[in-house]
């Protein structure tokens, strides 16, 4: 009797167990988020909703939902390019782009996100450049950070256009981020735009890593079909980034 008794207590066990095992895999998969729901309903491509932070969807529905009407998901061509000719300012970056459409009014969300640490002594810049299909006309942001021992980004601030022209912006300096010890930087750009008189739908976005205090600073402009910004360290000029218009598939 006693025997019996062990095996059922030694069964119960571990039947309990394999029953929170289960429990806590349930508990560990990924469930799809309202975030995710709202961009889905815009047409939003599965994979493109699943490149982005979660932060990062919420500031975009958010974003969104205080726009007039209901958006729908439009498809633009990304790039990048250097700011500087430099290529190490791609390591360790990753750009991500989105848009939406409502009639005449466009919506997209610029965005670049530290893989690896960095230390940044707030001269930094972010910019990007959009085709002649697109008008911008307001601009903001924020940024997130997230050093070795957190889980989970935080929010450093908002982020001000400190250069804007009618093809696109520039955020650059300590708004970016400063940091005594390296660590991850998120930022998320919003631009509200109209559309444009041409068929250049593109957005190429650049990130300029200036980890020496020397000041950096851009300015742009559109000159013979060719669209460009110009960038500053120390008064001196040490990059343009610039596209000739074109044609590209819709």
């Amino acid at each position: 009797m006693r025997k019996m008794r062990t095996l059922f207590l030694v069964l119960l066990c571990c039947g309990l167990s394999l029953y929170a095992g289960v429990s806590y895999v349930k508990a560990e998969e990924k469930v799809s988020s309202d975030y995710d729901a709202y961009l889905q309903e815009t047409g939003m491509p599965e994979n493109e909703i699943q490149k982005l932070d979660e932060h990062v969807k919420q500031f975009i529905v958010d974003d969104l939902k205080s726009g007039d009407g209901k958006f729908e998901y439009m498809k633009i061509d990304v790039g990048k390019q250097a700011m500087n000719g430099r290529e190490e300012d791609f390591e360790g970056i990753e750009f991500y782009a989105s848009a939406f459409k409502n009639g005449s009014t466009i919506y997209i969300y610029p965005t670049y996100e530290f893989t690896e640490n960095k230390k940044l002594c707030g001269n930094d810049s972010f910019s990007f450049l959009l085709g002649e299909a697109i008008r911008p006309y307001e601009f903001g942001g924020t940024l997130w950070y997230k050093n070795s021992k957190m889980n989970d980004w935080e929010v450093s601030g908002n982020l001000v256009a400190n250069n804007q022209q009618l093809n696109g912006a520039g955020y650059s300096g300590s708004q970016l981020g400063t940091s005594n010890s390296a660590m991850k930087f998120m930022g998320t750009t919003y631009c509200h735009a109209t559309v444009g008189t041409g068929d250049d739908n593109r957005i190429l976005m650049g990130y300029s890593y200036q980890p020496k205090k020397v000041r950096v600073e851009l300015f742009g402009w559109e000159l013979s079909g060719r669209q460009m910004i110009f960038v500053l360290a120390g008064g001196i000029v040490v990059g343009i980034v610039w596209w000739w218009k074109e044609k590209v598939l819709k």
